[in-house]
């Protein structure tokens, strides 16, 4: 029997929901892209980049690579080496503190230096890094125009408390601002997803994050049906939506972490984290600690089919919609234009807006 293609095996799962690999490339060229947007961008679960890990990753049309040495530091470095040019992400290995290049086996501190190079002194040579972040177990990057150091940072929303339970990623053709802006364009809920949704209040601008906060009963699919869900969730910048969801027929609270990193033009990597806490309860006893494990993966997985199942929807549209620097909104979409005001502190003033 032949094996199922990608394709394919995403209609078993998904029959008739998911974007095909042409859904993906339609119409990039022909609308008018965005500039790349400063702020934090998710790169990797921190599960992804153990001890002694090199990770590949493209971040804003460029290879970077993220490694974490023996004693847990984490770093995110430009990927090619500045003695000749080797790809450090492709035989580059960690030497105890040090990423150690597949080429010459030059050696590189954790601050970017130089330290060590077969047959003599070192140069004086650096790798480029870029600040980097740990929040809730995911890694995230800053990115900032002429090489701007971070002068915010992501929401602290879910806490320490929380950690990913079930995760899911795709790329989309589309840009940060586009996904973001979905959060806050209340009226698709109805149309596309057929969901009531109900602002509690409106957005609430605090610099680089925007604060929101809604309700809606919505259908997991699991057989637990419909349920009534209070979310409080921030944007911080374009990168990074994140919160905690409320699940009053049950009782509990779920963090959820929706990411869109910009791989390159026009193409942005959507991630999907849902993130449970009941591990870390020390005054459960342990039965009941163990069952509300089991309720809470439980629960944390259904709440990703739905959320992933949203996502996909939505991804129809964004893969082929075009974007409208001036569009003509409804009086009951003032939550979209208040969005599309705040986001132009992420961008450089000079920058055009037909340029990447």
């Amino acid at each position: 029997m032949d094996r199922p293609s990608l394709a394919g095996l995403w209609d078993l799962l998904w029959p008739g929901a998911g974007p095909s690999r042409a859904d993906l490339a339609v119409g990039a060229e022909d609308r008018a892209p965005l500039p790349y947007p400063s702020g934090w961008f998710c790169l990797a679960l921190s599960r992804e980049v153990p001890a002694g890990a090199v990770v590949n990753r493209r971040f804003m049309g460029r290879d970077v690579v993220l490694y974490r040495t023996r004693g847990g530091v984490l770093r995110v470095v430009d990927a090619h080496c500045p003695h000749l040019g080797a790809h450090l992400g492709a035989g580059g290995a960690v030497d105890g503190e040090h990423l150690v290049c597949p080429f010459h086996r030059f050696a590189f501190d954790v601050e970017g230096s130089c330290v060590r190079a077969p047959g003599g002194a070192p140069p004086r040579a650096a790798l480029g890094q870029y600040p980097v972040r740990e929040r809730g177990r995911v890694v995230y990057v800053w990115h900032g125009h002429d090489a701007v150091p971070p002068s915010w940072e992501p929401s602290e929303l879910p806490d320490d408390r929380f950690a990913p339970a079930a995760t899911w990623s795709t790329v989309l053709t589309s840009h940060p601002q586009e996904v973001m802006e979905s959060f806050v364009d209340y009226e698709h809920q109805a149309v596309v997803h057929n969901v009531a949704l109900r602002e509690v209040k409106p957005p609430l601008e605090d610099g680089p994050l925007l604060r929101i906060a809604f309700g809606a009963a919505i259908r997991l699919s699991v057989g637990l049906g419909t349920i009534r869900v209070e979310q409080g969730l921030a944007l911080s910048g374009l990168g990074l939506a994140s919160g905690e969801v409320t699940l009053h027929q049950i009782g509990m609270t779920l963090g959820v972490v929706v990411t869109a990193t910009p791989v390159g033009p026009w193409r942005t990597q959507l991630r999907v984290v849902i993130m449970t806490d009941a591990a870390s309860r020390p005054d459960s006893p342990l039965l009941r600690k163990a069952a509300a494990m089991s309720l809470s993966a439980v629960a944390g997985q259904a709440l990703m089919r739905t959320v992933v199942h949203h996502m996909v929807q939505d991804a129809r549209i964004w893969n082929r919609k075009r974007y409208l620097p001036d569009p003509a909104l409804t009086s009951e979409e003032g939550a979209i234009g208040q969005y599309r005001g705040w986001v132009g502190q992420f961008y450089p003033l000079e920058a055009p807006a037909d340029r990447t």
